[in-house]
């Protein structure tokens, strides 16, 4: 069954206005961080055991690879010793999971993770404590000002003033101009009821500096259910201004941790990078991101897919990357997720006796609709039906999967339909289905998948 949903900007994260560095050139890719706490324990308290993934993406092996796991507060202070987890050897192209325990770990809000191999070292970090990790640039960037929040404290009280303390760091050779903080506050439904944005500091921040800088939103909503922190300067580029995004680690299929940067000079294609998440307790293939990049007014300008290959198992994070070409200068853009469960069928009931005349309800995706059932001497039930393409590009090998149940609930049978031809935009598809020994079902449920053609 393929599944819909709309989401609008991101939730609950703090984000700098540039990338923190180029993943690419990293050899040890991160992932997947999740952490849970023990207040009492036979031997203590306050046990943290924190896990992710390390991924070899180099062509040779990473020997003698070790981890420095540090908590932090949001403003840079070590909130117990830093511990350090022996990882072994791991080959090009593999995947390793990581569990790093510790005792005595007070509440943290931001953490870093040091990774070292072959005498190599490269640093990642999270400015939240739920926030996935991020590559830290180790040298400066040359010509340049590259601005990232590495971690912050908050409090909101009711008079409605926002206020709080934020860590950024210049991680360029020149100095940050016009710097910038801006809030944007959402409802528990992910919707945006305000936004905030005033000068940080001086306005100013020298190359190479790292500051605590506080702040204090006017105004703010009292009651909000998430928001996002920015910070940007002058040298901020348009592709990296929307830069970020965490992950809510709600039950849910989720993209995060955007990064847009320009192919060659003077390039109108786009480079997207981001990592997809699935929070839901069964697996999903056929996911897709659609992205809507927008103009100042709130125009669309362009509408790009993305299919992510594969399948994706409860709790697993990937990398993806793509390139989006001929894509003009955007002020904002937007994202729908839509994704298949395979083998999971939608709980759709039906009557047993002869079904009602169903309706196409015309909407700008799949339909599948049953029309009628009969049954047969040898027990065959046979359901029409009918496919409807709403989308605005052709699919194919639409797959239907049927499992009708007993009046008392139980599994009676299962029968699968696959129409193999291309359905165009528009286009509706008969179809009849054939169940071998459904006779006197109850019930039934089905689901459907299907496969886009660009």
């Amino acid at each position: 069954m393929r599944f819909l949903q709309l989401i609008f900007l991101f939730f609950l994260t703090v984000v700098s206005a540039f990338p923190a560095a180029d993943a690419d050139s990293y050899k040890a890719q991160i992932s997947g961080w999740s952490y849970g706490r023990e207040r009492k324990t036979i031997t203590g308290a306050n046990r943290v055991t924190a896990s992710f993934k390390i991924k070899n993406v180099g062509e040779s092996t990473l020997e003698n690879l070790n981890v420095t796991l540090t908590y932090k507060t949001g403003l840079g202070e070590n909130v117990a010793n830093a511990l350090v987890q022996n990882v072994g050897s791991i080959k090009a192209g593999e995947t390793r999971s990581v569990t790093v325990v510790g005792e005595f770990i007070p509440v943290f809000s931001s953490y870093e993770l040091l990774v070292e191999f072959n005498g190599s070292k490269e640093k990642w970090f999270s400015n939240s404590d739920v926030g996935q990790p991020q590559p830290q640039n180790g040298e400066p960037l040359k010509g340049t000002a590259n601005v990232v929040v590495l971690g912050r404290e908050t409090t909101s009280d009711k008079a409605g003033r926002f206020s709080g303390t934020v860590r950024v760091k210049n991680e360029g050779t020149v100095d940050a101009k016009n710097l910038k903080i801006s809030i944007t506050f959402f409802d528990t439904k992910k919707q945006k009821i305000g936004e905030w944005s005033d000068k940080l500091g001086t306005g100013m921040l020298a190359g190479g500096t790292e500051e605590n800088i506080p702040f204090v939103a006017a105004k703010a909503p009292r009651i909000y259910g998430g928001y996002e922190l920015k910070v940007g300067c002058d040298d901020t580029a348009p592709e990296t201004a929307l830069f970020g995004g965490d992950f809510t680690n709600a039950s849910e299929v989720e993209f995060a941790k955007f990064v847009f940067k320009r192919g060659e000079e003077k390039s109108k294609d786009l480079i997207v990078g981001a990592q997809v998440r699935n929070g839901l307790p069964n697996p999903v293939d056929q996911v897709q991101l659609t992205l809507m990049f927008q103009d100042a007014k709130k125009k669309e300008l362009k509408r790009f897919t993305y299919i992510v290959p594969g399948q994706l198992q409860p709790g697993d994070t990937k990398l993806v990357e793509f390139t989006i070409p001929q894509l003009p200068k955007y002020d904002a853009f937007e994202q729908a997720i839509s994704y298949g469960n395979p083998g999971i069928a939608t709980a759709v009931k039906a009557p047993a006796a002869k079904l009602d005349s169903s309706k196409f309800q015309n909407l700008k995706d799949i339909e599948v609709i049953f029309t009628d059932s009969e049954t047969g001497e040898d027990k065959t039930v046979a359901l029409a039906g009918a496919v409807r393409n709403g989308k605005d590009a052709p699919v194919k090998d639409v797959d239907i999967l049927v499992t009708f149940t007993k009046k008392d609930g139980s599994t009676l049978t299962t029968a699968e339909k696959t129409m193999t031809d291309v359905v165009r935009p528009g286009e509706e598809r008969n179809f009849v289905l054939k169940a071998t020994g459904a006779a006197g079902y109850g019930n039934y449920t089905f689901g459907f998948k299907y496969k886009d053609l660009k």
